[in-house]
């Protein structure tokens, strides 16, 4: 159970010329532990992306200042899916144990697990149609979801257009 076929429903809404796209297939994987450092806070959906850029040169200044490397890309995590109280975490992952610096930034480790993942390619208020196909393909091959919902930033407005922008999508699971 390692890939599907997007499910109709999912290619339909995709479309010719609509200028976004499931890139990759959505698959199973085993993601291995991730030490990093984040920023979590519960707030209204429309102060996300303040509170996200914000956060991330926060923590980019305080892994700067102690010479630490990112090992991957930018991350949101969303604990729940309530978008007048919701609950995001937003962060980078480094090879090593990192320390947070009290009210800025935790540092945790994320365990290794099985996640199904995917990658868009789009503007991120468009990525719901990638999270709709992973559902549908965990439903389809017998997983539900055991964890919280994560964007990996593959990259950003500041290097490409926003119809250029890649999102990995993943959502840790476990077998029905």
């Amino acid at each position: 159970m390692s890939s599907a076929a997007l499910p109709s429903a999912v290619e339909k809404r995709i479309g010719k010329g609509n200028n976004v796209a499931i890139i990759s297939r959505i698959q199973l994987y085993q993601q291995t532990e991730q030490n990093v450092l984040s920023i979590r806070k519960r707030l209204n959906f429309s102060d996300y992306p303040a509170f996200a850029g914000k956060a991330f040169m926060k923590i980019m200044t305080h892994a700067q200042a102690n010479g630490w490397i990112f090992s991957g890309e930018p991350f949101a995590c969303f604990h729940n899916t309530d978008l007048e109280d919701l609950d995001v975490e937003v962060g980078f992952p480094f090879a090593g144990p990192v320390a947070g610096d009290g009210d800025i930034s935790v540092a945790h480790t994320i365990p290794a697990r099985a996640i199904a993942a995917g990658i868009f390619l789009g503007p991120y208020e468009e990525t719901d149609i990638l999270l709709t196909a992973i559902y549908q393909w965990m439903n389809l091959n017998g997983f539900t979801q055991s964890g919280p919902i994560f964007h990996y930033f593959m990259n950003d407005e500041s290097s490409c257009l926003r119809s250029e922008l890649l999102t990995r999508i993943v959502i840790p699971v476990k077998s029905t």
